[in-house]
């Protein structure tokens, strides 16, 4: 599966979106032993098996794959998916989806009110594209917008997605590799082949050079299966270098135009 080259593109819908490698207002900076932690968080989530187990992300990517080959509406879909999740950066794309009227009509209530959405967990970036989008509404539009703000809230809050998460991640979490009972061990698992391979330290099993390694308390951890702290670990991912699984970079503030054909992402 292909996945930072996607939502890199994808989020290259946004309009006016400032770099988003830089700390959120009111967050504690990250210590270099942090943003280790993070990178290596960061690395066992782009593992395939990881991915599929995860609602959000597994959504998203097939979401963003969608789109990249011009499914447009099975992208929408997608993304609606992973929204019910909580994922942030999938709400964020749906609505410059509206704004844009990119596979869909233009409805810049609506993408307001997914933007709103998106921007609830307090992303700096989010917000200010939230702003953005509010500040080019008309009275009649900011009204509609509201409205619609009530039906997006009600299926897709982020408490709505946290339950969801956390059943999902449960569920993933019971796969633990060593212990039935959920002890995790001390063993090491290898990523060769898109598919990770549990390998006892102990056993001298062969490691293949070209494959991730991974301790199991990195990929079996609490950190990705408790639905608060894989929340958590979002939130201070994006605080490192944007959304998960990709940085985004877009250029100057463009004018937007209520042309389908002229609002289409960059190449």
């Amino acid at each position: 599966m292909t996945k930072t080259a996607c939502f890199v593109v994808s989020l290259g819908l946004l309009i006016g979106l400032p770099c988003l490698a830089r700390a959120q207002e009111g967050q504690t900076p990250l210590t270099a032993a942090d943003k280790a932690r993070l990178e290596r968080q960061q690395q066992v989530l782009s593992e395939p098996d990881i991915v599929w187990a995860h609602p959000d992300l597994r959504y998203r990517e097939l979401g963003t794959e969608a789109y990249r080959s011009g499914s447009k509406q099975r992208a929408l879909g997608m993304l609606l998916e992973a929204s019910r999740y909580g994922d942030k950066p999938s709400q964020a794309m749906i609505a410059a989806m509206y704004w844009n009227g990119d596979g869909v009509d233009v409805d810049r209530p609506r993408a307001y009110a997914w933007m709103d959405l998106a921007a609830d967990r307090g992303y700096r970036d989010l917000i200010v594209q939230r702003e953005l989008y509010w500040s080019r509404l008309n009275d009649a539009e900011r009204e509609e917008a509201l409205k619609i703000g009530q039906e997006v809230y009600a299926e897709y809050s982020d408490e709505q997605g946290r339950r969801r998460l956390a059943l999902q991640l449960g569920r993933g979490g019971r796969r633990i590799t060593g212990s039935h009972a959920g002890y995790v061990g001390n063993g090491m698992a290898s990523g060769a082949y898109s598919s990770l391979m549990t390998l006892d330290r102990a056993s001298g099993a062969h490691l293949d050079l070209d494959a991730n390694r991974f301790n199991l308390q990195d990929l079996y951890g609490s950190t990705l299966w408790n639905a608060d702290q894989y929340l958590s670990l979002k939130d201070r991912q994006w605080q490192l270098k944007g959304p998960l699984q990709g940085n985004v970079e877009v250029g100057p503030l463009q004018a937007v135009r209520p042309s389908a054909s002229e609002t289409q992402p960059p190449a």
